[in-house]
């Protein structure tokens, strides 16, 4: 049976035997796949450097040089064609090694053409769902990239001061998220309620505290739609994909210089005290002290606020619910200061639908 090859570029054949070249090469042939050999370990270095393979079968005992220090060379420079080692029966010690090591599978000589075929298969595979995932990761880097030139081009055309930038920031959020301007704001005077009753002052921690409390989800501009207004659960793929917000987020304010003080919240702002969050799942103090508080005032105010899917609760019952989660979700030390504040001396007027 032929196999029929849809995966651009060449295999390399990388052997001191030339019965074992001439053998993979006529398998190769019948089932229609293009391909180089080499005999030596230093012709493959210098093949890998010009031509970007799709597959690599490699002996693991070479005249010149190890196999294994071969597919060293070759993962260091991030190639991601998988490599196929080639051993003889004896070597099962160096094969596990080599496995270890990177290598995608091996196959034993003499080997059968079954197993010949299916690992070739699986190694295609493979290399297909690396490709997947940096192209995937490429688009990623270039939308976040166009996105952060729109707003800094934005920045450039309108004579503003830094709030009203931040401001119409929020806007662009919001043409995503209707709940996200309102919620931004009330979760800005909350932070900033707080930080100052635990003895914070200084104008610029609580400037750039209020701007990353304000803009926490600007990541989410990079997350599709499809995803961002899904109805029902997402699944695990989409979960890990809006996981990346905080990322995204980071990756924004970076490229706007008055905004890059904002990163500990935007980025850090679903880390939990235990260390369950994400993205970097970072606990207890290792979290940024802003994002500490963010996530209180975030808490506070997604439970005392209506919802779609439920409606909103008392103050004091929200409180409640926080305390009960010191040292899970939430630092003690921002806990202590909220349990001492009333409803009077944290809220911030509600919108008329709130009321």
């Amino acid at each position: 049976m032929v196999i029929y090859n849809d995966t651009p570029g060449k295999f390399l054949l990388v052997d001191d035997e030339s019965s074992v070249l001439d053998i993979l090469s006529k398998q190769l042939d019948f089932w229609g796949y293009k391909y180089e050999k080499v005999n030596s370990g230093r012709s493959a270095l210098a093949k890998v450097s010009e031509t970007d393979y799709a597959l690599i079968l490699l002996d693991i005992n070479l005249g010149d040089m190890s196999g294994l220090e071969v597919m060293k060379q070759f993962k260091k420079n991030n190639h991601l064609a998988p490599v196929i080692m080639i051993s003889s029966l004896n070597q099962t010690g160096y094969l596990r090694s080599a496995i270890r090591r990177g290598a995608f599978d091996y196959i034993v000589k003499p080997w059968s053409i079954g197993d010949l075929k299916d690992t070739i298969s699986r190694a295609l595979e493979y290399r297909q769902l690396l490709l997947i995932k940096q192209r995937n990761y490429t688009n990623l880097k270039k939308e976040v990239k166009n996105k952060t030139v729109e707003l800094s081009m934005a920045l450039d055309q309108i004579n503003v001061t830094y709030d009203e930038t931040i401001l119409a920031l929020g806007s662009a959020l919001e043409t995503r998220d209707s709940e996200t301007k309102e919620h931004g704001l009330r979760v800005a005077h909350y932070s900033q309620v707080l930080a100052k009753k635990m003895g914070f002052s200084d104008y610029r921690f609580l400037t750039n505290l209020q701007r990353g409390a304000y803009l926490h989800d600007i990541g989410k501009i990079g997350i599709p739609d499809k995803i961002l207004y899904k109805k029902s659960s997402l699944t695990e793929i989409e979960w890990r994909v809006m996981k990346k917000h905080p990322t995204i987020g980071k990756l924004i304010v970076e490229g706007i210089p008055f905004l890059r003080k904002t990163v500990p919240v935007i980025l850090n702002h679903h880390e939990y005290y235990d260390g369950s969050g994400y993205p970097q799942g970072l606990k207890g103090e290792d979290i940024p002290i802003e994002a500490r508080i963010f996530t209180v005032a975030d808490t506070l105010d997604a439970l005392t606020s209506n919802r779609c899917y439920r409606h909103k609760i008392s103050f004091k019952n929200a409180k409640g619910i926080i305390i009960a989660n010191t040292e899970v979700q939430f630092c003690p030390e921002v806990i202590d200061v909220l349990n001492s504040l009333s409803e009077g001396e944290i809220y911030l007027k509600r919108d008329v639908h709130e009321q």
